[in-house]
């Protein structure tokens, strides 16, 4: 499950109505009327349901969109699988002959609204992503630039990867990197995985090679976990090394305690370690209680088993108690 990745203020207005005629120009078509005018594109495998979802007491309701209203958490949930979800909506609002709000949802996504809306048909993926493309390189507003690389980033045609990744380039600045590396690894596949990859490895950035790290950490391509972890071991800066320590305690893997542990042993930075031993501390259940007893009876450095007694004592699980009364016990 991946619903709420990220919160987006919203303020859209949408609801079905009649089909207007296909054309072969998309943004001459979109821009005949003022309003909502959308149309549905094929969506990338395996996405989840893009939609949005309210939350109450640590609950998820059942997703829909308000697009009369103006905020709601935004984002991707892998147990929806309704038909439609192999299919995106793509809307883009007129004024004045000119496009001025675009939004994407999966066609499975329950929306709500009291305007209405043109649907254009059978209109070819490339037309949408290039009236996308053209759309964001011409607005200089970040919220519009978040709408808009999400709509481009799970049509499921292969010119997506590569607009996006155009925009990862050193010629943009920082921001708009970060955003384009997170879309290639949370949407698309092997391709943005490769792609990201290669920045996480090769950029002059830190801070860039760190959030590469992240996006890479979200994707679905075959084994980003033993990317991150080459990662962990090869990268010159202590941080980014260390943030690769937690990405991989963050992904679920039952190799993480292992390599972390042995990557703490290896490194020479206080930092590195003292980061490794709170990453450990990250790992689910009784994994992170295990590994942080295993430094403790191991030999370590005094500064890391006082990092391991301090998150061991922060855990306060039964396993964890057992282990420190019998601790105590022992010293008396």
């Amino acid at each position: 499950m991946k619903y709420g990745l990220f919160g987006i203020a919203l303020g859209i207005a949408l609801q079905a109505t009649t089909a207007a005629a296909a054309s072969p120009d998309l943004l001459a078509t979109a821009k005949q009327a003022d309003g909502w005018v959308a149309w549905h594109v094929p969506m990338v495998a395996d996405a989840g349901e893009l939609c949005c979802f309210s939350f109450r007491n640590h609950d998820k309701s059942q997703p829909e969109c308000d697009l009369d209203g103006r905020s709601a958490n935004f984002g991707t949930d892998d147990d929806y699988k309704r038909p439609g979800t192999d299919t995106l909506a793509v809307y883009a609002h007129v004024t004045h002959a000119r496009i001025d709000e675009v939004r994407a949802y999966a066609s499975s996504c329950a929306v709500r609204s009291t305007g209405t809306i043109r649907w254009i048909e059978n209109v070819e993926p490339q037309q949408s992503i290039r009236v996308l493309s053209d759309w964001l390189d011409g607005s200089d507003s970040p919220r519009d630039h978040d709408f808009a690389l999400i709509a481009i980033a799970y049509h499921a045609d292969a010119s997506a990867t590569r607009v996006i990744a155009a925009r990862a380039e050193p010629s943009h600045p920082g921001k708009e990197r970060e955003d384009a590396l997170f879309w290639l690894g949370q949407a698309r596949g092997a391709d943005g995985a490769a792609i990201v990859e290669r920045y996480a490895t090769t950029d002059g950035d830190p801070k860039l090679r760190e959030q590469a790290i992240f996006a890479l950490s979200q994707s679905h391509a075959d084994d980003p976990y033993a990317r991150i972890h080459a990662i962990a071991l090869s990268d010159p800066a202590t941080h980014v090394r260390s943030q690769a320590l937690f990405w991989m305690a963050q992904m679920k893997d039952n190799r993480a305690a292992a390599d972390i542990t042995a990557a703490l042993k290896a490194d020479t930075s206080d930092s590195v370690r003292e980061q490794a031993v709170f990453a450990l501390s990250q790992l689910e259940g009784e994994q992170a209680d295990d590994a942080l007893i295993a430094l403790l009876r191991g030999d370590y450095p005094r500064d890391v088993k006082k990092q391991a007694l301090f998150w061991l004592g922060q855990s306060g699980s039964p396993r964890a108690m057992q282990f420190l009364d019998e601790a105590l016990t022992k010293s008396r």
